[in-house]
């Protein structure tokens, strides 16, 4: 039974090391997003690639073990005997979920900050080929009405 508790510990043990280092990656991301460093990003979204595919291999093994092992993959999992009384498994297993919400807070985060920085850029963008902020609305013949029909500061 020893080797089933340590094998379990050592799973979650893993993948909360993952899971903090992609947090770290997150933070490094959102931090150069928010200062617009682009440069770092390159490299910290290849870095991210390789340890997302890292993380999901090492959950895809605990899952995996869990199954062969007749556990269930939720939390009733740690309520058995033979977890619930490990000095280590039910407090690895709270900091992994507390580690992939945290993980799931900031992607969320950082998706908003991307979206809006995209239209950010799509407006200057706008700016630049000089079309203005028009609801393309159409007139009584069919046509839209309002569009600059200049070229603006660029040619696209």
């Amino acid at each position: 039974m020893l080797a089933v508790t340590d094998t379990f510990a050592q799973y979650l043990s893993t993948e909360l090391q993952l899971t903090s280092a992609l947090h770290q990656l997150l933070e490094q991301e959102l931090a150069a997003l928010s200062t617009n460093q682009l440069k770092p990003l390159a490299q910290i979204q290849q870095q991210k690639s390789i340890l997302l595919e890292q993380l999901q291999q090492q959950a895809d093994k605990r899952l995996q073990w869990m199954t062969h092992h007749n556990y269930p993959h939720t939390s009733k999992c740690i309520k058995r005997p033979e977890f619930a009384d490990h000095e280590t498994i039910p407090e690895l297993w709270q900091q992994l979920g507390q580690s992939y919400e945290s993980n799931q807070h900031l992607s969320a985060v950082l998706s908003e900050l991307v979206l809006k920085l995209r239209k950010r850029t799509m407006d200057q963008m706008n700016i630049l080929r000089g079309k203005q902020n028009d609801p393309h609305l159409y007139n009584a013949n069919g046509k839209s009405s309002g569009l600059n029909k200049g070229s603006g500061y660029t040619c696209a």
